[in-house]
């Protein structure tokens, strides 16, 4: 690997941690960076998610106040998210390269939708008035899925866990948070996990991407209200369409360069 190869992970996995730790979107950065260097697509992603877990958690450890949680409800959830994160892992060991290369550009569409017009979503749920959030059994059936798409595919998945919640009637917004940083920290876990068990983790790029969402997690959040992130929101906006239709096979990146 190249010197600047090892320049443009670390500077991917500084952004991509930074990102997650702020407004998301870092998935976008990360995963087109590996498919850059030319790396197999379903190793790439289990790449990914290892990278932006690894900035989750620092950006967890820089909290200086950690976020109380019914007890109980952090058990279902977490319960919920190991099961779906370990679920999804497998389906994307089992199934072929060629179903991830499938559907993977599908999902990523949704993904951007989410990342594009979250504020817009958010706000419908809040105008409607739905019931104060209460506990069911019935309501992990859905987080289960979205455990599922998180270790399989990934992408957004943060504001995703935050609208569910939001859309059952969750309206504080420190116990969402709270509730998004434990279920993507258990489901993306497992998934590592297993993806280390399995041999899918491209390590020579994966420890320069750590190392650069390590310290973007950290200090991402610490940075934010020194930049204005309703730029940064909108540029990501262009990235993240860039990249679903350079995936969608729509647009062909060689005509612009």
């Amino acid at each position: 690997m190249y010197y600047s190869d090892f320049i443009l992970l670390f500077i991917a996995g500084l952004a991509g941690g930074a990102l997650n730790a702020t407004i998301g979107g870092g998935w976008f950065i990360v995963f087109p960076s590996l498919i850059y260097l030319g790396k197999q697509p379903v190793s790439s992603n289990a790449t990914t998610t290892t990278t932006l877990l690894c900035g989750h958690l620092a950006s967890m450890a820089s909290e200086q106040n950690p976020i109380p949680l019914d007890k109980n409800i952090k058990r279902y959830f977490g319960i919920i998210s190991l099961a779906g994160g370990a679920a999804g892992a497998f389906l994307l060991i089992i199934f072929s390269h060629q179903t991830f290369e499938l559907i993977g550009p599908y999902l990523l569409l949704c993904s951007w939708l989410m990342f594009t017009f979250n504020k817009t979503i958010l706000s419908y749920f809040d105008s409607k008035k739905y019931k104060a959030f209460e506990y069911s059994h019935r309501k992990l059936i859905s987080l289960f899925i979205l455990n599922v798409y998180g270790s399989y595919f990934g992408a957004g998945v943060g504001m995703m866990f935050i609208a569910l919640l939001r859309y059952y009637g969750m309206k504080n917004d420190t116990q969402l948070n709270g509730f998004k940083d434990l279920m993507v920290a258990l489901n993306n876990g497992i998934a590592v996990l297993i993806f280390i068990y399995s041999g899918l983790i491209q390590w020579q790029f994966a420890l320069v991407l750590i190392a650069g969402s390590l310290f973007g997690g950290y200090y991402g959040v610490k940075v934010s209200n020194k930049i204005n992130m309703q730029v940064v929101k909108r540029v990501m906006i262009v990235v993240g369409a860039i990249v679903t239709l350079y995936f969608l096979n729509v647009l062909d990146l060689d005509l612009i360069v």
